[in-house]
């Protein structure tokens, strides 16, 4: 399959609907072993401690995390260590959302909108989390892309006491005190992910009217608005990999030359929307396959077909 055509249809979009500081952007992705991520690494950089806690950096204004196992609540990172340490090796680490703030906000109102959106995606399961606020300052100090970083586990706490090992146990439907913390699937398929933007949509347009202020976003694109306005030259994700490796690309030149921020920032989001479907659809399969060849050598298990531990608690 070729990355540089394959363009699927997933939802984007996340445009203000209004000047100021109405700006829209969402991104969700997740790391895994596969694709070469450490969850303290990731821990520390959001939260600018270890070998990111260095002035010359954009400066983290404010940090929390919620629904830890007890051995992990005085020290969120020993929560991160652990999974780099125990979970299974085809598992996924954390899923990250990285999100703007209102720039039209004051400080108090950004958190508590990064609070409520953290809590929108982790509260019905318990799912521990850790944010972090950057205060996204320019060259010249000014506040400029003041943004968020959301580090989720998905492992739900169920109140059972469990040690650092077994939490990341396969889960154990029958008896719940002998396995795992139990998965969540909730972050899996476009659907989730269109429900995800648009109640950011919903939360920031709540938060930005208590503060009287006018601006509106839009989580949908201008076509799906209805907004007469010819988008930025698409370039895909072989283009926005080079984006990060710093490479020259004519195409990305070309359409980086003639765009906005906002549609640079758009054609990147969904650059990388494209490619985690892509590597989630991989990853899905040959999770599938593995299961079925395990279940097939299973003495006794034809004819009796067993279900992944994490999986049978959730009912797929």
């Amino acid at each position: 399959m070729d990355l540089v055509d394959w363009k699927p249809e997933i939802p984007g979009g996340g445009r203000a609907t209004a000047s100021g500081g109405g700006f829209y952007h969402v991104s969700v992705r997740s790391g895994s072993r596969a694709s070469g991520s450490c969850a303290s690494a990731a821990h520390d950089y959001i939260t600018r401690s270890g070998e990111y806690d260095d002035p010359e950096r954009d400066a983290l204004v404010y940090t929390e995390s919620d629904h830890l196992p007890s051995w992990a609540e005085d020290d969120p990172r020993e929560y991160w260590d652990a999974a780099d340490l125990y979970e299974r090796a085809n598992g996924r680490l954390y899923v990250s959302a990285d999100f703007a703030l209102p720039r039209d906000l004051d400080s108090n109102d950004q958190v508590d909108l990064a609070h409520a959106f953290a809590e929108e995606l982790t509260a019905d399961e318990r799912l521990p989390y850790t944010l972090a606020i950057h205060a996204g300052r320019d060259a010249d100090g000014q506040e400029h892309n003041p943004h968020a970083h959301l580090m989720i586990s998905e492992r739900q706490n169920d109140g059972i006491a469990r040690s650092r090992e077994q939490w990341f146990r396969r889960a154990n439907s029958a008896h719940p005190e002998r396995g795992g913390a139990p998965k969540s699937r909730t972050f899996h398929g476009r659907e989730w992910l269109e429900h995800a933007r648009e109640r950011w949509a919903a939360l920031t347009n709540d938060r930005l009217e208590r503060a009287g202020r006018h601006e509106r976003v839009d989580h949908r694109s201008y076509g799906r608005q209805g907004v007469d306005r010819k988008p930025s030259q698409h370039f895909g994700p072989a283009a926005a990999h080079m984006v990060g490796r710093a490479e020259a690309h004519d195409r990305l030149e070309t359409a980086a030359a003639a765009a906005t921020d906002q549609d640079r920032l758009q054609a990147l989001e969904q650059a990388i929307a494209e490619l985690e479907a892509a590597r989630e659809k991989l990853v899905r399969e040959a999770m599938e396959r593995a299961d079925s060849g395990r279940a097939e050598d299973a003495p006794g298990a034809r004819g009796h077909g067993q279900s992944r531990d994490d999986d049978a608690s959730l009912g797929r």
